[in-house]
């Protein structure tokens, strides 16, 4: 039987109105009286009814969290960081992943606004179609980008400057010799992937070279990707000596493909990977990568969307975090 305001009023002696601004931590209920209300409320099981509770305040204390990939444990550790922020702030969340789907997005956005959430953090596919970018400008609550970004939205992302982490990783192989590096891409559908080409283009631009089509090849971003794609590569005789890739699931696969294919690491071809996930560093050999301030960027992006829904004509503001290379046992 579900515990109702009433009965803790029964089991400690006060109204249910006192009981009621107690249990919302209301200052002028007495410290005393509070806590005593509260320790009370919860030894006999009460559950507040949020519902009720937002239909009252017009808020409902719920974020609704559209992660991209469940596969990936970058947004994990993205997602650690929202979680964390919104804890402290009193807020929960509602999670779901698009698994790089424009129209899963789209159904989720309507199924979340359906549950009355108060605000919408999302890893949005990198889709430019009016329709797709009027789901959001058409949202009546506030929402933000975690490390992604559309065309025209920009100033709702909480970036990490994907373009100059990767020009510095290709400088930084091109500065060692290296003339033909093979880059596994990710695919196109995410912003990530063209502001990590144009960080490419701009390397290569940089040091008076061509790019050289040939060496780019587009994976989906996950581990497999990077084996076969490298696999593939080794079979033409490409005669690459590093590979540069989107992030470190495809780098964990291209490693697989090398030592299967007897050639050693970094000493016959380097290996970069980007993201720097947890794992990477426990890998042998241990991956070179770009750093991404991952649980900072979630928390982040929660900061900013409850500061939207405390001021709704706060305006937006593109964050763009800078990134750094992370040198271990896969390159020289």
């Amino acid at each position: 039987m579900s515990i109702l305001l009433k009965d803790i009023a029964n089991a400690t002696g006060f109204s249910t109105n006192t009981v009621s601004r107690a249990m919302r931590n209301d200052s002028k209920i007495s410290e005393a009286t509070t806590e005593l209300i509260q320790a009370t409320a919860k030894k006999m099981g009460y559950i507040p009814n949020t519902i009720a509770s937002s239909m009252r305040s017009n808020y409902s204390k719920m974020i609704g969290v559209i992660s991209a990939d469940s596969a990936n444990t970058f947004f994990s550790e993205v997602i650690r960081g929202i979680e964390a922020m919104a804890s402290k702030a009193g807020y929960h969340i509602i999670l779901a992943s698009t698994e790089e789907s424009a129209k899963k997005e789209s159904d989720l956005i309507r199924v979340f606004l359906g549950r009355k959430i108060d605000g919408i953090i999302a890893m949005p596919v990198f889709d430019n179609s009016p329709n797709h970018l009027d789901l959001y400008r058409n949202l009546e609550i506030p929402y933000i980008f975690a490390g992604r970004r559309l065309d025209g939205l920009e100033n709702h992302s909480i970036l990490h400057n994907d373009r100059n982490g990767q020009r510095k990783v290709i400088e930084h192989l091109i500065e060692k010799g290296h003339k033909k590096i093979l880059y596994i891409a990710g695919p196109k559908k995410i912003s990530n992937s063209t502001d990590r080409l144009a960080g490419l283009a701009d390397a290569y631009a940089n040091n008076s070279m061509d790019v050289d089509p040939d060496l780019i090849v587009e994976g989906l971003g996950h581990i497999e990707d990077g084996y076969y794609l490298t696999n593939q590569a080794l079979n033409r005789g490409m005669g690459f000596t590093a590979i540069a890739c989107f992030n470190d699931m495809i780098a964990m696969g291209a490693l697989k493909s090398l030592y299967e294919n007897n050639l050693h690491v970094p000493q016959d071809i380097e290996v970069f990977g980007y993201d720097n996930l947890y794992m990477s560093q426990f890998m042998q050999p241990s991956l070179s990568t770009v750093d991404v301030p991952k649980f900072r960027l979630g928390y982040v992006a929660m900061e900013s969307i409850i500061a939207h829904i405390q001021d709704p004509k706060l305006a937006y503001e593109t964050k763009d975090f800078p990134t750094r290379l992370v040198f271990r046992e896969t390159t020289r």
